[in-house]
C-alpha cells in the first residue's frame, strides 16, 4: 500500500459521516505528521497572519508532483503562530504565500482552514474523534517545532 499525502487522507476525511468510519480511517493513515496536524488543529494558537486566503498562484500539479508537500512544510508553521519566531509581518506574509504557492490544491485548503479556525468543522474532525482514534494525543505537551 502506498503512503497517502496529508492532504489525500483529509480529504478523504471530510467525506466520511461515521464517527466509527473517521477513527477507522485516523488509525489506518497515522503519522506523525498526522498527529502533529491534528494537535495543531486542536491547540489554543493564534496565527500572526490576517484572515483569508492571501494572493498566491496555485500549483496545478497533481499531489505528489507539486514542488512540496504539506508534510515537508509542517517544519515551517511555526513561523506564522504568534510567539513562534521573531519574523516581520511582511516577510511573514511572503513566506506563507511562498508555502501555499509550493503545495497542492488540497493541502493549501487545509493549511487555510488551520489558519482560520475552520479545520474541525471543514474537515469533520473534532476534538472527540481525534481522542477517541488516538486516546491522550491531544494532551501531550505540545510543541510549535515540528521536528
Amino acid at each position: 500500500m502506498k503512503a497517502r499525502q496529508l492532504g489525500e487522507i483529509l480529504t478523504h476525511q471530510q467525506k466520511l459521516i461515521k464517527t466509527a468510519d473517521k477513527v477507522a480511517w485516523l488509525r489506518g493513515h497515522y503519522s506523525t505528521g498526522l498527529g502533529y496536524l491534528l494537535k495543531l488543529a486542536h491547540a489554543d494558537i493564534e496565527w500572526d497572519l490576517p484572515k483569508g486566503s492571501p494572493p498566491f498562484k496555485q500549483d496545478s500539479g497533481p499531489i505528489g508532483l507539486t514542488p512540496s508537500h504539506l508534510m515537508r512544510e509542517l517544519r515551517m508553521l511555526y513561523l506564522f503562530v504568534k510567539g513562534g519566531s521573531p519574523v516581520t509581518p511582511r516577510r511573514r506574509e511572503q513566506l506563507f504565500q511562498q508555502l501555499l504557492e509550493r503545495l497542492h490544491a488540497d493541502e493549501v485548503a487545509i493549511v487555510l482552514a488551520l489558519k482560520d479556525g475552520k479545520f474541525a468543522s471543514t474537515y469533520r474532525c473534532s476534538k472527540a474523534v481525534v481522542e477517541e482514534a488516538f486516546p491522550g494525543l491531544l494532551t501531550q505537551p505540545f510543541s510549535l517545532r515540528y521536528l
